[in-house]
């Protein structure tokens, strides 16, 4: 039986070994890079592109953006073949163009001309900047020279507005572009320091009576516009601005950023000029004594000697007359000491003015210490005798009885509201040694 199998097996047809229909697919191997390594690949392509394509290497990469965009396929299949067939052409374009320039000059060529083009732009950018360098500093000087010109001309009003604009546009420079930007705001602020401290000098040839109208004018109290040789309305101090309260606000925010001492000065200073011109004697007050303490540890001769004249005008607007000849005593003799014998004598003089004439308080204050006086009142029969009392003198004041006019000289031509009256000027007489006159 076994041998019958074996036969059968031998003579058994062999069937041929048929392929498999679905062959199993082979794995291909991915070699997968890193974003670093993308992200490199990428910056040397850029890099190659800028070396030897320069301007067209922005095509190049516009070029290979829209070839990568997914936007390029659109419902319109015409039209999108026709964008990427157009868009692929200018992209190969492009890369023959950089493979031919490469073959005639390699990467490591190209990239030595680097260091050779840094160098030549910057010397030509050190070169900029020291020409942009000597012209602001060419424009600050004239600027300077400018305003020194017009304060040897003794026009106060001109010299500070010709000061204030070379100030501010020294200020916009940078300091890298302007060098010595300091000393250059120094000296204009040294200019007008002492722009307006020529105007507390006054010649010996002047006489005794121009002398006290200059100091009236200066102090703020009004005088009668009697024609003089001196130029009176020169030295006048400046009128407020129109938009006083803009550049009062300029000047805080400028004063709340300053560091230098001599422009912290000059801003004190202007900011009581100009609370004192808008009837602000209080404001003016404590920028006054804020550019006095700061004139002193900076030892700032000029602002120092302004800062207490205006402290003075505050005092005389407050009518306070004691206080203000103790203030100018004290700068008369400041101005001795620092060898300014004219305004020295000024100041003397000013002394002298301060205790005459008549500074006439506003009615606002004189309303207010009348409602202040009434309210401490306790009783309703005392609130109603105040109201028929008069509250036109400020209690403690000294009043001087006036003689009485004539009924014609009381009556006036004209129909407007009537005005301060100008303060008169007169004469101390003087009197006979000996003789006293006792007033009880």
């Amino acid at each position: 039986m076994e041998i019958r199998r074996q036969s059968l097996d031998e003579d058994a047809p062999k069937g041929s070994h048929r392929p498999r229909r679905m062959q199993p697919q082979t794995e291909q191997q991915v070699q997968e890079i890193s974003r670093a390594e993308k992200q490199r690949a990428e910056q040397i392509s850029r890099l190659m592109a800028s070396k030897y394509l320069e301007r067209m290497a922005h095509d190049k990469y516009f070029l290979t953006a829209l070839c990568k965009d997914e936007r390029l396929v659109s419902a319109n299949k015409q039209g999108s073949l026709k964008l990427q067939e157009l868009a692929h052409k200018a992209l190969a374009d492009v890369e023959k163009r950089q493979a031919v320039l490469r073959e005639r000059r390699p990467l490591y060529a190209a990239r030595a001309l680097g260091p050779a083009a840094r160098t030549r732009l910057s010397r030509a950018r050190k070169e900029q900047l020291t020409h942009t360098q000597k012209q602001h500093a060419t424009d600050a000087r004239r600027l300077i020279q400018t305003a020194q010109s017009i304060y040897e001309e003794r026009d106060t009003a001109k010299c500070l507005e010709q000061a204030e604009f070379g100030m501010e546009q020294i200020a916009r420079k940078p300091a890298n572009l302007l060098p010595g930007k300091d000393k250059f705001l120094q000296e204009l602020h040294d200019i007008v320091g002492n722009a307006f401290l020529d105007q507390k000098r006054v010649r010996e040839s002047k006489s005794e009576a121009d002398r006290e109208r200059r100091a009236f004018i200066l102090l703020g109290m009004a005088v009668s516009r009697e024609p003089s040789r001196d130029s009176v309305l020169r030295v006048r101090p400046p009128a407020p601005p129109r938009d006083a309260k803009v550049r009062i606000r300029t000047l805080e925010r400028a004063l709340s950023m300053s560091t230098r001492p001599s422009e912290r000065c000059y801003l004190l200073h202007e900011l009581a000029r100009l609370n004192i011109d808008t009837k602000q004697p209080l404001k003016g007050r404590v920028y006054a004594t804020k550019c006095q303490t700061e004139a002193k540890a900076s030892n700032q001769r000029s602002w120092l000697l302004n800062a207490q004249f205006l402290l003075a005008r505050c005092h005389l607007l407050q009518n306070n007359r004691p206080e203000a000849r103790a203030v100018l005593l004290e700068a008369a003799g400041l101005a001795r000491s620092y060898g300014y014998s004219e305004v020295a004598d000024f100041y003397d003089t000013c002394v002298n003015v301060s205790l005459e004439g008549e500074v006439i308080a506003a009615n606002a204050p004189l309303e207010k210490r009348e409602k202040d006086l009434v309210s401490l009142m306790q009783g309703d029969d005392l609130r109603t005798a105040a109201k028929h009392l008069r509250f036109s003198i400020m209690p403690g004041a000294r009043f001087e009885d006036t003689p009485n006019l004539s009924r014609g000289s009381r009556r006036r031509l004209s129909i407007l509201p009537k005005t301060q009256q100008p303060t008169q000027m007169t004469r101390r007489v003087n009197r006979t040694l000996g003789y006293q006159e006792f007033d009880f």
